[in-house]
């Protein structure tokens, strides 16, 4: 029979503690406020796998050691804390359960208070949240997602995190991700934007859109606004069309029209309830590279991932490319480090990717080649 963990895993994992910098982080802070002569008393890290792995031998760790740990947890002794964790709390204990609802009381608590500009959104150099190991029973049947209900949550909280539970699973998104579309409650998220532009040698481009939207709002979404501008088109304005899904339907609403500025509503049908993710795609002729070979794309919502393709046929060689991100506040930073490209034949293939984009920020790409077209 395999070796049980000690309690101690257990209580730190549901806290989301069991990281060894984030467990003397806690440390610390109890250390300080039980007794300011116990700071610095926290485990090595080789110790503390042993505290956690329920293999301790030689008894307990030094008295400071085990004062600070019964602060942490009152409800337990030093001695229990370290000892193997007992079958019945084993059998009681669903991590999944447990993220639940940390999950139901987040989102509750943006609904009707979001605050965008305080969010956690960007990647991390932390670890994510290791897998759980400990014992389950043979055969146990997990929990339905209803269980996982905070009962003083209302029902659009409910259904939101439900369907933000279940997108976990089939995106494979992580934890930490997952938590981070939950603070973004309130908000219409791009889980995912590609722009595709095909420019042949004549510079009379084609550009599709792949949206997949999430609707972190309470009401149904059924208009994603959207604008497309060139500097040199063909009259009168900008061809416009969407692409069709086998189970959904847009249509694009033109709002404004000039000869270098569409305005227009994606109309999408059936609508995207809360909670739920819709993917819709159009396209856009009628625009011209000349001399100015430039992509500016702007982002209204936050979106997860970008990535802008871009192929410019029988222009070989490319001179020069470049990328900058513009941020919220209007600085910018380099974005080349994330751009790849390579020679097709004569053509010219160019790929930007960035991630974890903010509200009024913008991504531009810029590329220098001989070939040019009369305007």
């Amino acid at each position: 029979m395999p070796q049980q963990s000690a309690l101690l895993k257990l209580l730190l994992t549901e806290r989301h503690w069991q990281k060894y910098e984030t467990f003397c982080s806690e440390y610390e802070r109890v250390a300080r406020e039980l007794d300011p002569h116990l700071q610095g008393t926290f485990p090595s890290a080789a110790q503390y796998y042993r505290w956690i792995s329920g293999r301790l031998k030689g008894g307990l760790p030094y008295p400071d050691a085990c004062r600070v740990l019964e602060a942490m947890f009152p409800e337990w002794s030093a001695e229990a804390l370290l000892q193997p964790c007992p079958a019945e709390l084993l059998d009681s204990y669903d991590p999944r359960k447990e993220e639940a609802k940390h999950l139901f009381n987040l989102i509750d608590s943006r609904l009707y208070s979001s605050n965008a500009a305080n969010v956690d959104w960007g990647p991390s150099n932390l670890d994510e949240l290791e897998v759980h190991r400990f014992p389950a029973s043979i055969a146990r049947v997990p929990a339905a997602l209803s269980e996982h209900d905070v009962d003083e949550a209302d029902s659009a909280t409910k259904l939101i995190a439900r369907r933000l539970i279940t997108l976990q699973q089939t995106l494979r998104l992580s934890q930490r991700e997952t938590r981070q579309l939950g603070t973004l409650t309130g908000n219409i998220i791009d889980l995912d934007l590609s722009v595709n532009i095909d420019i042949p040698s004549d510079g009379w481009a084609r550009v599709e859109y792949k949206h997949h939207i999430l609707n972190m709002t309470d009401n149904p979404i059924a208009r994603i606004q959207r604008e497309l501008w060139f500097e040199h088109t063909r009259a009168p304005s900008l061809t416009i069309q969407a692409l069709q899904e086998n189970q959904s339907r847009t249509t694009i609403h033109r709002a404004h029209d000039t000869r270098n500025l569409a305005k227009f509503a994606c109309q999408l049908s059936p609508a995207v309830q809360p909670g739920e993710s819709r993917a819709f795609e159009f396209w856009c002729e009628g625009g011209r590279f000349v001399s100015d070979h430039y992509w500016r794309q702007a982002f209204p919502r936050f979106a997860r991932r970008f990535t802008l393709t871009l192929r410019h046929r029988g222009v070989k060689p490319l001179l020069g490319c470049s990328a900058i991100e513009e941020l919220p506040d209007g600085s910018e930073r380099s974005a080349t480090e994330q751009l790849v490209w390579d020679y097709e034949g004569d053509d010219i293939v160019l790929v930007l990717t960035r991630d974890y984009l903010r509200p009024n920020q913008a991504v531009t790409l810029r590329w220098e080649v001989t070939h040019s077209v009369s305007a």
